[in-house]
């Protein structure tokens, strides 16, 4: 492999033409014809349904009464915990959120009943129907509330839901010998993913006492476990399909509106469909883990990074979800993995509130640990008079090194390749310069690295099945969720890469829990798993196909239409292999995720590694900030489909530009201070800067693993190097997510009086 493979290329359609390809499902879309669990209201006696919440954020129930509700016309079920004939608790890690609640409501979320009726506007009227005595009690507005002493327990076994320490070396001593040391309190905010399409789907009776949900999920296999746990079903009578959903960002990983959706179906033998209108998306949805960071970084009087330190606090709200996995991820990002730094501690607690629910979210606690990471060593970096660039360079891993656990670890390259093409991008022409002495300008970079997976030896595997349909038709199924990050993009392509067919041979099927188990569609795992699905697939798939032809089919490989000579001719279409077949071959992989060779896993074994450089704007008269430019240099392996990556990289850029700049979901006292879209803000497209993204698509060793998921790439190091853009400008450098206007303003008005 030559140094040429490792330089970087700017993602376009003119260097990447022969893969630069529409999405196969773009076209539906762009004519309004792709069906969404939002279409799902075209079934036979549909009925709809409503959730009832708790008005509370922490309150004992005293009593609790339908009978109204029940009564009114054009009402067909109301269903209360009483009503469920399985288990009444749900989580992925932890069992600990009620489907409906008994005794004690946690959060303004909390759900006690759900109506199924006529009209949407009957099961609204029918909700208020429903009569309810709490006793009010103390509210845990902050994970400080929760920890201190005679803090009332929200949970059996206290209000500290999880801790972690990664620790080595001799800090303390450390610190004592570093020339210069910077402190930095951080602190990021409680985000919301704003999917298009808001949580919903349907729940079907199948007339034999089954159920099948059609819904906007990311696990169906998962969901499907779950919901026959809590409906008292076996899993055969369960299904899930998840459909094309219009966003997922890991903010429908946990189960939402099924469970109450199912109970109703049930109870009525009827369709009903729910759906989370903007208001109860806010309220019961899940967020981002606001968190509060402290960390104590300090170097040698040449640079060499010799200690860190950090502590991190992450409110999860009132239940687990998926909150430890958040709390391991972000605590190996606090570590500084893509830094040699021999003595290191950092600490975190994960800590119930009764604040609305934290989980998965697109970069899974590694952004806003690396907020904090890269922000320290940008200031080490001013205290011991050194280029930030020369800082990180003199503490740079390399591809040998062991991760910061002592674990095997592939990365993609060596990280100082995207550190020298991030000092060589354009943007830092001009870096600083004021526009009519208004708008000051400054450029600003950061590295981060991500990995692919769920990681520390989880139980973590997937899966495919690949069949000659009756009428020839290649059918390809995945557990995976097309919730517009373009996997079915990717399958396509790799699908005519591996199996040499071409598009229209193929019928992709995705989502379906009575298919084959993929996994979820989380971790940017999906990637990884259809490639080596179909590695594994090639070959049987070609033998199985030659034994129908028979005879003189050892020269006659797949290829588009059928089997083909090695000219391209088509000999034997798959039409008429299906006719000829005794038995037409039906083929089903399933493997675990790569984890390497360590006998215990630690963090993830697949590594993906960007550098985003950024140009902004500050307005002198309001502190306003406005993003010109990002420039990402990626190392993610081999793109398959240009669009998606691009859209990918860009997407998540926009989205942390959110974290950075604009969004957060305030609470006070377990109250929402907003709850609907006209007060949270997010950037629109006319605050979308022009991006360029540079590709290495190149991978140290060789090919085992050529393919990584690049969903949560984008989001890594965009924040930090926006607040190291804002200070390039203005000489402020911020500690707070998002940066508000006001606060950035007098900051800048006390540093130049």
């Amino acid at each position: 492999m030559s140094t040429n493979d490792f330089t970087p290329r700017q993602l376009n359609a003119d260097n990447f033409a022969d893969r630069w390809q529409p999405r196969p499902d773009s076209r539906s879309k762009a004519r309004g014809e792709q069906h969404y669990p939002t279409d799902e209201l075209a079934w036979p006696g549909l009925l709809h349904g409503r959730i009832l919440r708790s008005p509370f954020p922490h309150a004992q129930i005293t009593g609790i009464n339908v009978d109204a509700a029940r009564e009114l016309p054009g009402v067909h079920a109301v269903v209360t915990a009483a009503d469920i004939p399985g288990d009444s608790h749900y989580g992925i890690v932890f069992r600990d959120q009620p489907v409906f609640c008994t005794d004690h409501v946690r959060y303004l979320g909390d759900a006690l009943a759900a109506v199924a009726a006529e009209t949407p506007e009957i099961a609204a009227h029918a909700l208020s129907l429903i009569e309810v005595q709490y006793t009010e009690l103390p509210v845990l507005g902050d994970p400080a509330a929760a920890l201190a002493d005679g803090a009332p327990p929200l949970h059996p076994g206290g209000n500290l839901l999880d801790s972690s320490l990664l620790e080595h070396g001799d800090v303390e001593a450390a610190f004592k010998a570093c020339a210069f040391v910077v402190e930095g309190r951080y602190s990021t905010p409680r985000q919301m993913h704003v999917f298009m399409e808001t949580e919903g789907g349907v729940a079907v009776p199948d007339n034999q006492g089954g159920l099948t949900f059609r819904v906007g999920c990311q696990s169906g296999h998962r969901d499907r476990e779950q919901l026959a746990s809590i409906l008292d079903l076996p899993l055969d009578k369960v299904r899930v399909i998840g459909l094309a959903t219009g966003g997922g960002f890991g903010g429908k990983d946990e189960l939402t509106m099924q469970p109450a959706a199912g109970l109703l179906a049930l109870r009525t033998g009827r369709p009903v469909r729910i759906h989370f209108d903007r208001r109860e998306s806010t309220i019961a949805g899940i967020k981002r883990h606001p968190v509060e960071l402290v960390a104590r970084t300090g170097c040698d009087a040449q640079g060499n990074i010799l200690a860190h330190q950090l502590h991190a606090v992450l409110d999860t709200g009132a239940y687990a979800t998926l909150g430890p996995a958040v709390l391991t991820n972000l605590t190996d990002h606090a570590a500084a993995p893509l830094y040699r730094i021999p003595n290191v501690k950092v600490t975190g607690q994960l800590v119930y509130t009764n604040n609305s629910v934290a989980g998965a979210f697109r970069g899974f606690g590694g952004n806003q640990a690396t907020f904090a990471v890269e922000s320290q060593l940008d200031k080490l970096a001013a205290a011991a008079g050194l280029h930030p660039a020369e800082l990180r360079k003199r503490n740079l891993r390399t591809p040998d090194d062991a991760g910061v656990e002592g674990q095997t670890q592939q990365q993609p390259c060596d990280p100082r390749l995207l550190l020298d093409a991030a000092l060589a991008s354009p943007l830092w022409e001009n870096a600083t310069e004021s526009d009519h002495r208004r708008w000051l300008t400054g450029v600003g970079m950061a590295l981060g690295a991500q990995g692919n997976g769920l990681g520390n030896g989880l139980p973590d595997s997937g899966g495919a099945r690949l069949h000659l349909s009756a009428a020839g038709r290649i059918e390809l199924a995945f557990g995976f969720i097309e919730y517009g990050q373009g996997v079915i993009a990717a399958v396509e392509h790799l699908a005519c890469e591996y199996l040499g067919c071409a598009p229209d041979d193929l019928d992709i099927r995705l989502g379906d829990s009575s298919g084959p188990d993929s996994g979820p569609t989380s971790a940017s795992r999906s990637s990884v798993i259809a490639v080596e699905a179909l590695r594994r697939l090639q070959p049987q798939w070609r033998a199985a196909l030659q034994d129908i032809a028979g005879r003189h089919a050892d020269d006659l490989a797949p290829g588009r239409g059928g089997l083909c000579t090695p000219s391209g001719d088509l000999r034997i279409s798959y039409a008429k292999l299906a006719k000829m077949a005794a038995q037409r071959p039906v083929l089903k992989v399933h493997f675990d995720f790569p984890t390497g060779p360590d006998s215990t896993p630690r963090g993830r074994y697949l590594q993906l590694l960007i550098a985003s450089v950024a140009r902004v704007a500050v307005d002198r008269l309001t502190g306003r900030v406005r993003v010109l430019q990002l420039h990402h240099i990626t190392a993610g392996g081999k793109v398959i489909h240009p669009p998606s990556y691009l859209g990918q990289i860009e997407g998540a850029a926009v989205m942390g530009m959110g974290m950075a700049l604009l969004e957060d979901v305030p609470m006070q006292d377990g109250q929402f201070l907003l709850d609907n879209l006209d007060a949270y803000l997010i950037p629109t497209l006319a605050d979308a800067p022009e991006q360029r993204v540079d590709v290495i698509e190149a991978i140290l060793g060789g090919d085992s693993y050529p393919v990584r998921g690049i969903g949560e790439l984008g989001i890594e190091a965009i924040s930090p190097a926006l607040i190291a853009a804002i200070e390039n400008a203005t000489g402020v450098r911020m500690h707070s997510l998002p940066v508000r206007p006001t606060t950035l303003l007098t900051a800048m008005q006390e540093q130049h009086p």
